[in-house]
């Protein structure tokens, strides 16, 4: 049995999560930017996108101080359906 993660770990997670997020969505606009990677790429942008929003969403979620209230203002509504899933199971 493992010890029980700090409680201070999971703002330090929600940064690490906005960070990426941030970068992520950095990348994204860059690549963007050039016409012809965007021309050939929209559908990996559109998932870059997907995958930025996400982080941002869980980020929100563990830095709330009410999780349960964080989760049912997620707008992806796959990944807020998971998380209400996983809380009730």
């Amino acid at each position: 049995m493992s010890a029980p993660f700090a409680l201070g770990i999971h703002p330090a997670i929600a940064d690490a999560l906005g960070l990426l997020a941030r970068d992520t969505e950095a990348m994204g606009v860059a690549l963007c930017s050039d016409v012809e990677v965007a021309g050939r790429h929209m559908e990996q942008l559109q998932a870059i996108d997907r995958i930025s929003q996400s982080l941002r969403e869980l980020a929100h979620v563990l830095a709330a101080g009410d999780p349960q209230a964080a989760i049912s203002e997620i707008r992806l509504g796959d990944l807020r359906a998971a998380l209400e899933e996983a809380c009730a199971a």
